[in-house]
Formats: C-alpha cells, sequence, structure tokens
C-alpha cells in the first residue's frame, strides 16, 4: 500500500505487490505541491552571519501560521527577495497534508538560542548526565502526507557560537564526548508517527545534532536530499530511521560527523526499507542499530558508494538493547578509503541485560572495498552465532590480522570473493566454485555536489587525532584494545571514559598514550583474571603488557582481580596488573592493583646466555598507587617511583620489592623517593626487598614507612640456601615513620649519605644517552 501524490496536490493510494526485502510500496520521484502561501525572506547574511541585531528578528511565528492555515494538498513556500534571502526560526511543527517548500538560494537558518528549544527551563545547550532537553527545529507529529521539498537548504549553524555563550552546539557535542556525558542540544527534523511523509531534493547542513530522525512512521521517502556537515560534528546522523516501516532513501548524497544512514528500533520493530542509488562520503557509514530491540528485518541496501567513512556496513548492537536483525541485504556495493569496510558485532559496548542481538540472514552481495581495512564478523556466543553470506566480497590489499571473526557461520558464494576468514568457533562454508569479480568501482566516487545556497559562517571543529573508547558506545569504541589496534603506526591518544573494561591490553606500538579525563582513577578500570597457573606463565598473566617505548598512562586504573575468586596459593598465584619492558615510559596518577607480582618493571632484552647484555628500560611512576603483598614491584627494569603511595594487602609474609638486576654493570635499579609504605589494616612483617637475583638494586629515598615494615629492612630470598644480600645493592637515605629504623637495618644494606643520594635523582637517574625528563612530557 502507498500514496501517490497527483499534479493538483491530492493523494491517492495505491495497492502494490510486497517485494522481499525491500520497501513495499512503489515510489515514484515526487512532484511538489502547489504553493497555498508565498513567505518572503526579510533578512540577508552577508558572509554566512547575521548581523547581531537580526539574530531576534524571528519568523517562527509567521512560518508556523502560515502552515496552520494552509490546506491540504498544498505547500507553504519560503522564497528570497532579492538580497534578502534567510529565513530565522525556532521551533515549528507541520501540519498534515503540508508541505514546506524553501526555494533555490533561500535558507532557513535555525536559531542561535538556546532559550528557543527548551523543554523546560535551562535544559537546552548544556552538558550534564542525562540530555534530550531540547525540542527540534521541524517536526511533524501525527502529520501524514506531510514533508519538506525544493532546493533550498535548512542550515542548523551547529558550529556558530550560542547566544549568550562562547561554544557552538558541536563544543558542546565535543565536551560531552570526552566527559562521557550528555549533551542537550536541538536536531533539525523529527518525524514522529507521520504516515507517508517526504523529503525531496531539500539540502540539510550544520546540524547540531540528528539531521533526519524517524519514528514510527509507515511510509517515509527521502529522494534527492543533500545533507552536509563536517566530519568532526560528533552525533550528526544523517537519516535515522526508527521502528518504521516502508521506508525509501534514494538518490541521496550524505557527508557527516556520524551514521550517514541508521535503522534502529525501539521496542516496536523496523522494516521493508529500501537504501538506493546514494553516495556516502565521511560518517560512520550504512549502520543498523545500536537499537534493536524491536527487530530489524527485510532491508535492501544497493548501489551505494562510500568515501572517506570510519565504518562501510555495520550492524551494532549489544545485549541492553538488542534483538533480532534479520533478512538484510547489501549489494553492489563501492567503498574507498573506508576505516572498517564491515563490521557486524552485538559486542558494540559493555553494557550487560537480557535483549540479546542476533543477526542472521545477512548477505553481503558484490560488495568491493578498493582499499584494506579492519573487517569484524561476531556472533553473540557460540549458540547464537552470526549467520552471513558473502557472496562476491572483495577488500583490496586485506591482510589476515585485519580481520576478527568469533562465533559465527559464514556462507561463501556462489562467488568466492578476496576474503579468508578464521577465528574462534567460526564456521565456513564454500557454496560454489566460482572465484568472482570484484565490482568496478574506480568511477563510482563522485564528489559532494556543489549547492549554491545561502550558508552560515560555521566554525568548523578541528579533527581531534585522539580516539575516545567509552563502555556506554558514546566512544569511538567500547574496547581499548580495538583503539590501540587501529591507532596509527606512530602511535595516539586514546582517552577512556569512566567504567570497567574487563580485557587485556597489548601496547606494541610506540607513543601510545592512554588516560582518563578524570583525575580519580578509580573511575576507570581496565581489569582482568589471568593468572600464571592458568595462562602458561608468570609473564603471560599480565592485565596491561607494554613492550613499545614512550608509552604513557594517566589517572587509569589498571588491576589483576585473580584473587577476587580464586585463593593465593605458593604456586600459580602470581597475577601481573602491568608488565613493562619499553622505554620511557611514564605512568602518572596509576592505580595498580593486585597481590603477588603486581607490577613487572623489566629491561628491554637481555641477549646474553647468561643473562648479560642487557637493554635498559626507563620506566617513570609518579603519584601512583600500587597495591600487592609478595614481590608485588618486580624485574630489572631502571624504574623511578615519584611520590608514589605503595600499599600492602594482607599475606602471612610480605615483600613490596624483588629487584632481578642480570650483572654487576646492568644499567638496572628501583628507585623510591618521596614514597609512602602503607597496608591494610592488621598486615604486619613486610620487607622492603629480596633480592631475587644477586645483584639486585633498590633505593629508598625521603620515603615514609609504615609500622608494618620489618626492622631489618631486607631479607634473603631464601634464607640458608641463596647468599645474594653479600652482592645487592640496598640502600635508603632519609627514611621516616614507624618502619624507618634506621639502627635495625641488615647490615648488608646502605646508609647514603646527601651527596650518595642525590646520585639517585629522578633527572639524572633516568637521563640516559637522550637527557630524558620525564617530569615534564605530557
Amino acid at each position: 500500500m502507498s500514496w501517490l501524490r497527483t499534479a493538483e496536490g491530492a493523494l491517492i493510494l495505491l495497492f502494490v505487490p510486497t517485494v522481499y526485502g525491500q520497501d513495499t510500496r512503489h515510489v515514484a520521484e515526487p512532484h511538489p505541491p502547489p504553493p497555498c502561501t508565498v513567505l518572503s525572506a526579510r533578512l540577508s547574511a552577508p558572509n554566512g552571519t547575521l548581523p547581531e541585531a537580526d539574530e531576534r528578528k524571528l519568523d517562527t511565528n509567521r512560518i508556523q501560521s502560515a502552515i496552520d492555515n494552509c490546506g491540504s494538498g498544498k505547500a507553504v513556500e519560503l522564497k528570497a527577495d532579492g538580497q534578502k534571502n534567510i529565513f530565522l526560526a525556532g521551533p515549528f511543527q507541520l501540519k498534515p497534508g503540508v508541505t514546506l517548500s524553501i526555494d533555490a538560494n533561500t535558507a532557513l537558518f535555525a536559531s542561535r538560542d538556546p532559550k528557543q528549544y527548551e523543554l523546560s527551563p535551562g535544559s537546552c545547550g548544556i552538558v550534564s548526565q542525562k540530555g534530550r532537553g531540547c525540542r527540534p527545529l521541524i517536526t511533524a507529529d501525527n502529520a501524514p502526507g506531510s514533508g519538506i521539498m525544493g532546493d533550498g537548504v535548512i542550515d542548523g549553524r551547529g558550529g556558530e557560537n550560542l547566544l549568550g555563550q562562547n561554544a557552538t552546539w558541536w563544543d558542546l557535542a565535543k565536551e560531552a564526548k570526552v566527559k562521557d556525558l550528555s549533551q542537550s542540544v536541538t536536531r533539525l527534523l523529527v518525524v514522529r508517527h507521520s504516515d507517508d511523509f517526504t523529503l525531496y531534493r531539500i539540502t540539510m547542513r550544520n546540524s547540531p545534532n540528528f539531521h533526519v530522525a524517524v519514528d514510527g512512521t509507515n511510509g517515509f521517502t527521502a529522494w534527492g536530499v543533500k545533507i552536509q556537515t563536517p566530519k568532526t560534528a560528533r552525533n550528526t546522523d544523517g537519516i535515522d530511521p526508527s521502528s518504521s516501516t516502508n521506508v525509501t532513501i534514494t538518490h541521496c548524497d550524505i557527508t557527516t560527523g556520524d551514521d550517514n544512514v541508521a535503522i534502529k528500533t525501539g521496542a516496536e520493530p523496523a522494516s521493508h526499507m529500501t537504501i538506493a542509488h546514494n553516495h556516502f562520503y565521511s560518517g560512520h557509514g550504512m549502520s543498523i542499530g545500536s537499537g534493536t530491540e524491536g527487530g530489524v528485518s527485510d532491508i535492501r541496501v544497493s548501489d551505494l558508494s562510500i568515501e572517506g567513512a570510519d565504518n562501510g556496513i555495520r550492524i551494532k548492537s549489544d545485549r541492553s538493547r538488542g534483538g533480532l536483525v534479520q533478512n538484510v541485504v547489501y549489494e553492489d556495493v563501492c567503498m574507498r578509503n573506508v576505516t572498517n569496510p564491515i563490521v557486524l558485532t552485538p559486542m558494540y559496548t559493555t553494557f550487560s541485560g537480557n535483549k540479546l542481538p542476533v543477526y542472521r540472514d545477512i548477505v553481503l552481495r558484490n560488495v568491493h572495498s578498493l582499499t584494506p581495512g579492519w573487517l569484524t564478523f561476531l556472533g553473540l556466543d557460540a549458540e547464537k552465532k552470526l549467520e552471513v553470506t558473502l557472496d562476491g566480497v572483495f577488500i583490496d590489499g586485506e591482510k589476515p590480522e585485519q580481520i576478527t571473526a568469533k562465533d559465527a557461520d559464514i556462507r561463501i558464494g556462489p562467488a568466492k570473493g578476496s576474503i579468508s576468514v578464521r577465528g574462534q568457533d567460526v564456521t565456513v562454508r564454500q557454496t560454489g566454485g566460482n572465484e568472482g569479480a570484484p565490482v568496478a568501482c574506480e568511477a563510482r566516487f563522485p564528489a559532494f555536489p556543489s549547492v549554491r545556497t545561502p550558508q552560515s559562517a560555521e566554525k568548523i571543529p578541528p579533527e581531534d587525532k585522539t580516539l575516545y573508547v567509552a563502555a556506554s558506545g558514546t566512544g569511538d569504541y567500547y574496547s581499548v584494545q580495538r583503539a590501540i589496534d587501529v591507532a596509527p603506526a606512530e602511535g595516539a591518544v586514546i582517552s577512556v571514559a569512566p567504567g570497567t573494561y574487563r580485557e587485556t591490553l597489548n601496547i606494541t606500538k610506540p607513543n601510545i598514550t592512554i588516560r582518563s579525563a578524570y583525575e580519580d582513577a578509580s573511575k576507570t578500570v581496565i581489569v582482568n583474571n589471568k593468572s600464571a597457573g592458568d595462562s602458561g606463565g608468570t609473564f603471560k598473566s599480565s592485565t596491561v603488557n607494554v613492550t613499545a617505548d614512550n608509552f604513557m598512562a594517566e589517572s587509569i586504573t589498571f588491576a589483576n582481580d585473580f584473587n577476587a575468586t580464586h585463593p593465593q596459593v605458593p604456586v600459580g598465584s602470581q597475577a601481573l596488573a602491568l608488565l613493562v619492558t619499553g622505554d620511557r615510559a611514564i605512568f602518572r596518577n596509576v592505580r595498580l592493583l593486585g597481590n603477588q607480582d603486581t607490577v613487572y618493571a623489566a629491561s628491554k632484552t637481555c641477549r646474553g646466555s647468561n643473562g648479560t647484555d642487557c637493554q635498559p628500560a626507563r620506566q617513570y611512576f609518579a603519584n601512583c598507587y600500587i597495591e600487592g603483598n609478595v614481590d608485588f614491584i618486580f624485574g630489572d627494569g631502571k624504574a623511578f617511583f615519584d611520590h608514589c603511595t605503595i600499599s600492602n594487602t594482607p599475606h602471612q609474609e610480605g615483600f613490596i620489592t624483588a629487584q632481578g638486576k642480570h650483572y654487576a654493570d646492568e644499567d638496572s635499579a628501583f628507585v623510591f623517593d618521596h614514597c609512602k609504605l602503607t597496608a591494610a589494616r592488621g598486615v604486619k612483617n613486610v620487607w622492603l626487598g629480596r633480592p631475587w637475583r644477586p645483584f639486585a638494586t633498590v633505593i629508598f629515598l625521603n620515603t615514609e614507612m609504615g609500622a608494618h615494615i620489618e626492622p631489618a629492612g631486607w631479607r634473603e630470598w631464601h634464607p640458608g640456601e641463596t647468599h645474594y644480600l653479600d652482592t645487592v645493592f640496598y640502600a635508603e637515605y632519609n627514611s621516616t615513620g614507624p618502619g624507618a629504623h634506621p639502627n635495625e637495618r641488615d647490615k648488608k644494606a646502605k646508609h647514603l649519605s646527601a651527596s650518595e643520594a642525590a646520585k639517585f635523582d629522578r633527572d639524572t637517574f633516568l637521563a640516559g644517552s637522550d637527557g630524558w625528563k620525564p617530569a615534564g612530557t605530557r
């Protein structure tokens, strides 16, 4: 069933047969209805900027009045009047059967005044825990047969400063992303329960948030629409049909800062959609999700080009808002310079719940990416596998390490394509012997069409090279390791939002920085629970593994909670929170939590057969909190601990350090300066250290020591068996507190003079041949 508008503007109902997997309507190119009234522009915006005095001269009331008084099947036409070609408005509503028509060389500018959009006083134009405190610019609510047409433009002015603020709508979005909060900003167009709504030829630019959101609508057409917003403008989705059916998006050009198109659901399903003959540019690609609770089915995407987007074909959801996605076909798709050409994941966030995302009967046919990128094929688990067919899928230059697959049933063919998918619980079935040939895509990437309409003067957000991770899905990634994987070879800054991330990190690229935007390191936790016994050895148990140089972590927690569910026993309970062998590593305001072997700080490598010829690695820990009980700071690194709190957890006997210098001349030592040694209630019998190897070197400077520290301070590795204390260098200078015991220390330990202690000053100790000064590194 469908509606068709006659030349006179009347609506007639057509009955057409249902076609599997697409819009069931017969959709023809729309025709603009005749005007009921024509409104002339009163404002102009030289160089895209309205004079400040004109920012209060709103056209909202006369546009709304014209719509209210227009008959069904007619249009309210907005038209330029000579040099005056700008209409300025706050929120208004469309009426059933009425079209808003904006002529060529005419622009509808959104007001920059947040008060115009408030749902309640002070609710709009802010960043807070909860967003959505703003009304949209244009709303079609229970307005069937309405629409927006014309060769003019609707400009949301997302990059201009808000009235009364030194920030733009897009600045608020950026602030919310960095802090993992919500921004209260307006959207350009919201269509709710408005069947047979039509967008035709209109250009939509610079929306503060979503450009077009469609909800609960049967029959929505976007034909020849242009959506243009900078790729750096966050949450500026192009067209998002949600819980709707019979949707066609065709002949559209969309470049934006988020999903170009995203099909979503709430409690009600989304089905029977055709997305055909479109060009996508910057953005997050052709998406389904992340809300799929109501179920998504019968979707056909065809004749699509995507260039320069972060994602290409993407289905995303999680356990908190998932549902069944089925009968989805992507065919004749060309991509170029797309970071993630294919992403099929039910783990878009780490949220838990019982709304399980399941994807089946997904078909990719004649899909070709001219450039390599990351491919993801994930099912929910071994019982709820991803079911996907790859028929003639070619990714030029693809490398096996760029493909992630797990819990998937993958059918290849009839055309084999170029990719080979392997992974845990992945079944691959070949259904034909045809090698196939890639779709010819070289000529399928036209430039974004020029639009000669008035444009506001936007302050384009600078490209932010930071990779944002949020467990909530509000960042670029929900996994820290995923952000590390996609970081460029030269390194990146990764900002991690508050939350708990249960994963293992492997930092093998230099110049990686991982930090939280919040000073409270306890709010952002990366944790795992591997142990030496279950992972194949102590050095395979670490939650965070840093083998590359120039790593930095700030305001974050690295933890191993193996002992939260397992008793600590003499063998097999070693469980590292951090393993670091990279040079020039910095840990600032980092919490490192474990019990036995919490931190392994070591040299880069020792090439000699007897552990000689070691290449030093320098590590700097500033204002950190390190927790454990047995040998919980160990290794042969050249590590400096500056104003750190070192805390012992309960155990019958505790050892803070187990330094492991291999030979007398190895450039290796642990230095603690202005640190504080604390312990859990009741803990005692704690030693400053025991030597893992005969040349262990540990120095405590200006350190406050609690009563839990043994008077002798240092203990042999295996008393009565080893004699490492004869060759170690254990020393203190200016120790204070009830655990200092200067006259009771082991006779083989040293008490330094001020001049001797100065040799272990931070900048002197860590300088190396390159003059490294970590305190000034940010």
